[in-house]
């Protein structure tokens, strides 16, 4: 058994910026600028990769046993792309790793349905029409030609940590 520790949205927005960067770093997510505590400055909101869910700003956090559910009777290609989500080393995971790994997947678009069932099962499990499994970070990465090659996706930290341990990884 992982042994974690839920932080709050409103209470990771209390810690020192300092503080708040070392806990971005302690998930994997160097790098990302902290949140302004007196939200004044350049950047006061969380940025969407920080996969703070509990306030409604980021994607929704499950637990294991919400992990079971979603996971209960999924198809194949659905599972696959949960695992390699699971795999990914931290809450952000690329489009093109889900697709390479995904038997049938040329591309994004043949993602599409697995997207779909997954937002679906979420939002069933929740009992909330507005929830998110993943957050698309950014736009779509292109190469110079103007074809898709990529998209950074994220989960809430205890999402990925709850799939991890509901796959054994």
């Amino acid at each position: 058994m992982t042994n974690g520790l839920l932080l709050s949205a409103a209470a990771f927005r209390s810690l020192s910026a300092s503080a708040q960067q070392e806990v971005l770093a302690c998930i994997g997510l160097s790098g990302v600028e902290p949140v302004d505590t007196l939200g004044v400055g350049t950047n006061n909101a969380i940025p969407a990769n920080a996969s703070v869910g509990d306030d409604g700003e980021g994607p929704v956090e499950l637990t294991v046993a919400m992990v079971r559910k979603l996971t209960d009777k999924l198809s194949e290609k659905t599972l696959t792309a949960l695992k390699i989500i699971a795999r990914s080393d931290g809450p952000q995971f690329h489009m093109k790793d889900v697709i390479a790994c995904t038997a049938g997947a040329k591309d994004y678009m043949d993602m599409r349905g697995v997207w779909s069932a997954l937002t679906r099962r979420t939002r069933n499990i929740m009992d909330d029409g507005e929830v998110d499994l993943i957050w698309w970070t950014g736009d779509a990465i292109l190469d110079g030609d103007g074809n898709y090659v990529d998209h950074i996706g994220t989960v809430a930290p205890l999402t990925h940590q709850s799939l991890r341990s509901h796959f054994g990884f």
